[in-house]
């Protein structure tokens, strides 16, 4: 320390700026002259400078920042105005994780839906990786959606398939109708209670425990609860609510994970549900891995869970361990029951406020459900209706499942859109909000109108219609052909039970749309921060 000192001192001596300023005013010089040729690199020699888009926005990584962190969940809407002044040409903007070192990638940004299709595209067409750095920092690592490596995420991702194929749901299908069934009930206990219902509540145990039925050995049974989902429902968009700060400053979700989940609870109760979360998913792996003593191996079937099935896989042990494992869970139990209970909710809404809309429905559903609850139609038979299938589309469509782009790389190839070329290793996006709501496609897109999904339709509908993404990292259970999805099955099982003749009646309580209609961006979708909710009193 003593030969570094008089190193500085001579240093000092040497440059008389030095001397004058000190060396922090060297520092601080130093750290402009950084800044500007960065700048200046960026804006005139990065290999995509040549693309358009706002100047700050590809210097820094603050213009991103500002909008998701401090606007909250703004951003979204700032690239759908540069999509209105750039049109379909692919735009550029830099995004990078806060206190990380090595310099940040560029991402494109496209809003032409011809062009979806290559860049979420199949496994067997090329490799398609995710851009780490944007999902870093929520918590997940180590899962399959998580997973960067093409192959590896295949390999990760293959296990669970047949619980999410179609074949796979319609095995399940008695545990949903099951499920469905307990829905009815205790909504019928509450008939004439006088009681308020928030349906988020009852969607999110709903949802919760059919998923929970399907990973884990001791399903948590929520529909049962004197609150349904409450808690669960609460704990999972309080996660939601932190995702992009934790997306920004991925140090956050470590620095939580190291702090005591009660003290925690205290001081900031956003960081201390992933702890919760955390704790929830690592009980569930280890009851799977002590009810599977045997070693016996277990069939995919409605009979076995998820991850007592992976365990007794040919999965290697590396990736059977209990973090990665839990971590898978979180992702599960997490997307197995926001996107569905929020979807729910918002069709209700839409349902109960139209008379002329909840009348078409019942009639619709009064032949297929007559013989309810002793009699039930299959799913199949429930996706021939075509008023049930046009809600639940319209539904998921004004939900959007994610709203935002989804970045893919192609490692390997250069993507070529139009007279550009978009080096191999970039992050290209495309957002499903841009997606729904091209009024080119959909008239009048804000509107809830299920009719549009009837007759003989727009086929750019169904092109631009993009809930579940696309491609290889698409929803488990997705298919760029039919739709076939646990999420699907839910809702149309949810809403013949409910809407059928002689359900009990559903009356909207202090309700209005600005409660349910998605006004934030959170990586997922969310009402306005002070939203009550659905809320119903039944009769």
């Amino acid at each position: 320390m003593e030969a570094l000192y008089k190193e500085i001192v001579l240093l000092v001596d040497e440059y008389p700026l030095l001397k004058q300023y000190g060396i922090y005013g060297a520092i601080a010089g130093s750290l402009i002259l950084y800044t500007a040729s960065l700048s200046i690199y960026r804006l005139y020699f990065h290999p995509l400078a040549g693309f358009p888009g706002p100047k700050i926005a590809a210097v820094t990584r603050w213009y991103e920042f500002y909008y998701d962190v401090i606007k909250r969940g703004q951003y979204v809407y700032k690239i759908e105005e540069m999509h209105q002044k750039y049109g379909k040409v692919p735009f550029h903007f830099r995004v990078y994780i806060l206190l990380y070192f090595p310099f940040p990638r560029t991402t494109i940004v496209i809003n032409d839906p011809e062009f979806y299709n290559s860049v979420y595209v199949a496994g067997n067409t090329r490799r398609t990786t995710i851009w780490p750095r944007y999902r870093t920092g929520i918590g997940f690592d180590g899962s399959h959606t998580m997973t960067e490596n093409h192959e590896l995420h295949r390999r990760r991702r293959k296990p669970l398939e047949p619980f999410f194929s179609r074949m796979g749901i319609d095995k399940m299908e008695p545990m949903i109708i099951e499920e469905a069934k307990l829905l009815n009930d205790r909504l019928t206990e509450l008939k004439g209670s006088g009681n308020v219902v928030r349906l988020d509540h009852v969607f999110s145990a709903f949802a919760g425990d059919v998923i929970g039925r399907i990973c884990c050995e001791s399903p948590p049974d929520m529909m049962n609860n004197p609150e349904f989902g409450k808690e669960w429902h609460n704990l999972i968009e309080g996660i939601v609510r932190q995702l992009l700060l934790f997306m920004h400053i991925p140090q956050l979700v470590t620095l939580a994970s190291m702090i005591p989940t009660g003290f925690l609870l205290r001081v900031y109760p956003g960081a201390a549900g992933f702890n919760v979360f955390r704790q929830l998913a690592t009980k569930h792996i280890i009851d799977a891995k002590q009810d599977n003593l045997s070693k016996q191996k277990v069939e995919a079937n409605a009979k076995s869970s998820v991850f007592r099935y992976v365990i007794t896989s040919e999965m290697p042990k590396s990736e059977c361990g209990t973090e990665r494992l839990s971590r898978e869970a979180m992702v599960l139990f997490g997307a197995g029951t926001a996107t569905t209970a929020r979807t729910m909710g918002f069709m209700c809404y839409y349902i109960l406020t139209d008379p002329q809309m909840r009348q078409r429905l019942g009639e619709e559903l009064k032949d297929v459900m007559a013989g309810y609850p002793h009699t039930l139609p299959t799913w199949q038979q429930l996706e021939q209706l075509p008023y049930l299938q046009a809600l639940i589309k319209e539904g998921l469509r004004l939900s959007y499942g994610v709203m935002r782009r989804l970045p893919r790389i192609s490692p390997d190839i250069p993507l070529v859109y139009k007279q550009w070329v978009i080096p191999a290793g970039t992050p290209v996006g495309m957002a499903a909000y841009s997606l729904h709501t091209d009024p080119k496609v959909y008239p009048e897109p804000f509107k809830f109108i299920p009719e549009r999904w009837l007759g003989n339709y727009n086929a750019d509908m169904n092109r631009n219609w993009v809930p579940f993404s696309r491609g290889s990292r698409n929803c488990l259970g997705m298919k760029l052909t039919k739709i076939n999805s646990l999420a699907y099955a839910e809702m149309y099982w949810a809403m013949a039970v409910m809407f059928r003749p002689n359900a009990p009646r559903f009356e909207l309580f202090e309700t209005d749309e600005s409660d349910i209609s998605q006004s934030v961006d959170f990586l997922m979708p969310l009402p306005k921060l002070d939203s009550n909710g659905t809320r119903i009193t039944i009769h």
